[in-house]
């Protein structure tokens, strides 16, 4: 939905500490808030809908008194699912969710207020006595927390945008200024961002976002120093706190002050309304990026909201630990969630830096896992590019996952260089040499082949698919009783792959008969 829309349209939550943080895994799991509940709810009985305000009412009561996070998100979207035409509720509900660091389920929850905030003006509207003072302050509140939530993400231009309803909303509103000049300085729009840091002094010579929004200009035009020499001894406006101190970090994170780093994180952390709860955890972790000469990443603080959710601190630690989540999940669901995490935290990087070859490096990973080969194969050789171009080593995965999909292509001139240099690399890597042992069958280099796949057998042997394809590579040059082993190992590794079976057979046969074996091409 359009910002400037809700403009026409309309002509925080805190936390105290809790005792203990045992969020219902279906709340966490819950599907994102849908605006078109609205429909459905205007669509009542009016004693129905009088009866759900009644509900919401009390849920939003005990959702203020709760003591838990979770309790309290629970509480504030099932007031706003009781009466979803209120956008006070969707606004709370958003602020909740917001404070866990869950944008997805914030972002639906503003979208849903919007939404709510547009049927104000419908005739007959049931929430349309309110007023039209209170349509405009709700209208600019869902603006300025829309844009609130575009800048986090790195998303300029939606920001820009809603920054600018509020502004049509209410021209002089300081704290739209605030946002919008934040979002010019990071569009490096260097008039705009002059003027409104003026008008804010002007008003309040010591105006901390003024001095904020030049910074994100200077840094939007590289000078990294003097965007740095712009936050020391900023003390951020308490509002903003968790925002301002972590654009601060990230800042000092680039230029490797890590003791600046750790204490501006620290800052931030403390402004989280989940501070001094215990649903919000401090874990160090490395960065995504080696340290210098290849030297052991960097280890930063991050704070995580249930354990999942990144709420502040390096947000490149939090992709490499996000990433790892999704590596090494256990189950289907548990894959979903942290390739999702993952994906959203590498686009926020990416946004913020358009080529860097590591946050390239997991999405790609992920997307090409997940089964987008096309924006794997497009982010894995942007990062390969990018890696070459800063003049840093190439890496082994980012080789070896660009040859699989390069494979699956049929794509085999540019699948053999990357497998190849992958093995080169790492020679552990089992997948890498049993993919090169197929692309080597399909040139004819049997020889060759049977090399590289006996090489991924000997590293992994738990794995079926290089019994597999060598199997049939013998079953191919009639060597039957090599190909009645290495198929027999690929069925006890995968005995769901009714493939295996009648090809044994087949060998039996062809003993029996002293013939030939059957020949098959050797696949996945």
């Amino acid at each position: 939905m359009s910002a400037l829309l809700l403009a026409a349209a309309a002509g925080g939550c805190a936390a105290t500490a809790g005792h203990e943080c045992l969020p219902d895994p279906a709340l966490l799991d819950a599907a994102p808030a849908d605006s078109l509940v609205i429909d459905r709810f205007l669509r009542g009985e009016a004693v129905g809908m009088a009866a759900a305000r009644s509900e919401a009412v009390g849920l939003r009561r005990r959702a203020g008194l709760a003591r838990a996070p979770g309790e309290r998100i629970g509480l504030a979207a099932a007031a706003a699912a009781a009466a979803p035409d209120d956008p006070d509720l969707w606004l709370e509900s958003a602020a909740a969710w917001r404070a866990a660091g869950d944008d997805l389920r914030g972002g639906a929850a503003l979208d849903a207020a919007a939404a709510a905030v547009r049927r104000l003006n419908d005739v007959g509207a049931p929430l349309g006595a309110r007023g039209a003072a209170y349509r405009r302050g709700v209208a600019l509140a869902t603006a300025l927390a829309q844009a609130w939530l575009h800048y986090d993400r790195a998303e300029w231009a939606e920001a820009d945008d809603w920054a600018r309803a509020a502004l049509a909303l209410e021209p002089a509103s300081p704290a739209a200024l605030q946002v919008r000049g934040l979002v010019q300085g990071r569009l490096g729009q260097t008039t705009r961002v002059f003027a409104i840091a003026d008008d804010l002094r002007r008003r309040d010579i010591f105006s901390p976002y003024a001095r904020w929004m030049l910074a994100a200009h200077d840094e939007s035009l590289g000078r990294l120093r003097g965007a740095l020499g712009q936050f020391l001894d900023l003390t951020p406006h308490p509002a903003r706190a968790l925002e301002c101190y972590r654009d601060m970090a990230a800042l000092a994170e680039k230029l490797g002050e890590w003791a600046q780093v750790e204490r501006w994180y620290v800052h931030s952390a403390a402004a989280s309304p989940l501070a001094g709860t215990p649903c919000l955890s401090r874990v160090m972790l490395p960065r995504l990026e080696p340290g210098p000469d290849g030297s052991p990443p960097h280890q930063l603080p991050v704070w995580l909201a249930f354990g999942r959710h990144y709420v502040t601190g390096s947000l490149s630690a939090y992709a490499r630990h996000a990433f790892a989540g999704f590596d090494t999940a256990a189950s289907a669901d548990e894959r979903e969630l942290w390739a999702g995490l993952t994906v959203n935290a590498a686009g926020i990087l990416l946004r913020r830096e358009p080529e860097s070859p590591w946050a390239l490096r997991v999405r790609g990973l992920v997307f090409a896992a997940s089964g987008d080969a096309g924006q794997g194969l497009s982010d894995l050789r942007r990062a390969a590019d990018a890696l070459a171009s800063a003049g840093l080593p190439p890496d082994a995965r980012i080789e070896s996952e660009l040859g699989r999909l390069l494979l699956a292509r049929e794509d085999i001139a540019g699948a053999l260089p990357r497998l190849r240099l992958a093995v080169d690399l790492d020679p552990a890597a089992a997948a890498a040499w049993a993919d090169l042992g197929m692309a080597l069958a399909t040139t004819g280099d049997a020889a060759g082949a049977l090399e590289a796949l006996g090489r991924a057998i000997d590293i992994a042997p738990e794995r079926p698919t290089a019994w597999y394809n060598r199997g049939l590579l013998h079953l191919r040059a009639q060597r039957l009783d090599e190909a009645e082993h290495d198929l027999g190992r690929a069925a006890a590794l995968a005995p769901d792959n009714q493939d295996i079976p009648r090809l044994l057979q087949q060998i039996r046969v062809a003993r029996s008969r002293g013939t030939p074996g059957p020949g098959r091409e050797p696949g996945p």
